[in-house]
């Protein structure tokens, strides 16, 4: 018999909030040592908000707070240089990606599901760091697909960028699905669509530049990786990428590479920057969802809507020009785009609607040259953004939908990274 520690919710997802002495003292109550044996286990669904992890820069730590008690739950020092923090794919894990330490490490946020096979089991536990790390040279970009996130390593001269691709399951069990190496380094990308990699790949004839100028596919079988096809099509300058259930584009210096992934041979397709984009500028970024037909290609301070199969492949996107955006992306379930301004506004595009954009709400203090942007992290279990304020003391949450402010959370600390941990909208338990 096993016994694992379950927390019980001390609060609707959005409904009365606790102060905080009673919330901790009520979180830390409901908290017990239970069975999760076949013979005591019954269905348990917990109703949460989510955690959130926040780098606190002045303390070097990283802070998981609890969304639904507005309490800071755990504290962690980190030793080394300020974090880019991304979640796992499942959202249970965080991952921290020190690129100029050479390090990923891993920080478990304390809820997530267990398949118990008659049912789903959710669970609620104490914030933990793990021991697990992953090591290599410089560890730069980092998504996800589906059940897996990729974290690719630039490295540097002498040294071969590598990949490597891991589940939550890994992460849990200190493993990856698999490692592949690379000739040489770049800075580059990867992503792992079912059984196929799908990797950039930099000529050593190119000098000027660490950028990869194409694309390469492996086949990933049984936790190894084999080369399958490296394609024609060219990517100069290549940067930015992301899937949907149908394509997977890059950004190229002179436009996207399409590839396929509704056919069995994974065919590419270039097309070319539009006129209306500004001189000398790139898409450099690219963003999908995976209910969303179309993606966006960011080119500097131009937004597009990019659709291979419609009359007009590239449509910009309506924004100010005098504001600069600080963040952007889509909602839990691909129905909006956000784009957050400098000047503090929310601006949202309805994607069912032809992109249509809705009017700006302010949401966060306006940044000046010497402030620090506010951040975004949106989260996968409702409708929410969840905005860092410019002064990094508090967290705004969103509608998603319409932008108007649900609620201000002072933190009590200054933070400058941020993102979303939790159950997902997707997670569904058995009647």
């Amino acid at each position: 018999m096993s016994v694992t520690q379950t927390c019980k919710r001390i609060a609707p997802r959005y409904g009365k909030l606790f102060g905080a002495a009673s919330a901790a003292a009520l979180l830390l109550s409901a908290c017990s040592d239970s069975s999760s044996s076949d013979e005591n286990d019954v269905e348990a669904s917990i109703d949460t908000a989510g955690r959130l992890a926040l780098y606190d820069s002045n303390d070097s730590a990283v802070v998981v707070y609890d969304l639904d008690s507005e309490v800071a739950l755990q504290r962690f020092a980190l030793t080394g240089g300020e974090p880019s923090l991304y979640a796992s794919p499942d959202k249970r894990y965080a991952v921290l990606i020190q690129r100029d330490d050479n390090q990923v490490s891993f920080l478990d946020g304390g809820l997530y599901t267990e398949d118990h096979v008659d049912h789903l089991h959710d669970y609620a536990v104490d914030p933990t760091m793990l021991d697990y790390t992953l090591s290599g040279t410089r560890p730069t970009h980092y998504s996800t697909h589906e059940e897996h996130g990729a974290v690719f390593f630039d490295a540097e001269d002498g040294v071969p960028s590598t990949v490597s691709i891991l589940s939550d399951a890994d992460i849990a069990a200190g493993l990856v699905t698999g490692e592949l190496s690379l000739i040489n380094n770049m800075h580059g990308a990867a992503k792992l669509v079912d059984d196929k990699l799908f990797v950039t790949y930099r000529d050593p004839s190119i000098t000027d530049t660490t950028l990869p100028a194409a694309v390469e596919r492996y086949a990933f079988v049984d936790g190894s990786f084999t080369f399958e096809h490296r394609y024609e099509e060219a990517c100069p300058l290549l940067h930015g990428h992301a899937a949907n259930e149908e394509v997977i584009a890059f950004g190229c210096g002179d436009g996207m590479l399409f590839i396929d992934l509704t056919q069995d041979d994974f065919p590419a397709s270039k097309l070319l920057n539009p006129e209306s984009m500004i001189e000398d500028a790139r898409i450099g970024s690219v963003i999908a969802h995976e209910e969303a037909d179309e993606l966006i290609g960011i080119a500097g301070d131009q937004v597009f809507v990019v659709d291979p199969d419609s009359e007009q492949v590239f449509l910009e996107l309506p924004f100010p020009d005098d504001v600069s955006k600080v963040a952007q992306g889509f909602n839990v379930d691909g129905q909006t785009y956000y784009i957050l301004g400098n000047d503090g506004m929310l601006y949202l595009y309805d994607v069912q609607a032809q992109w249509a954009a809705l009017d700006p709400v302010a949401v966060a203090d306006s940044a000046g040259e010497e402030d620090s942007a506010p951040v975004v992290v949106s989260s996968a279990a409702a409708d929410r953004l969840y905005v860092l304020n410019t002064n990094g003391q508090q967290v705004i949450e969103v509608d998603s939908l319409d932008g108007s402010i649900v609620r201000t959370v002072d933190l009590g600390f200054t933070a400058t990274r941020i993102t979303w941990l939790g159950l997902t909208e997707s997670h569904e338990h058995q009647d």
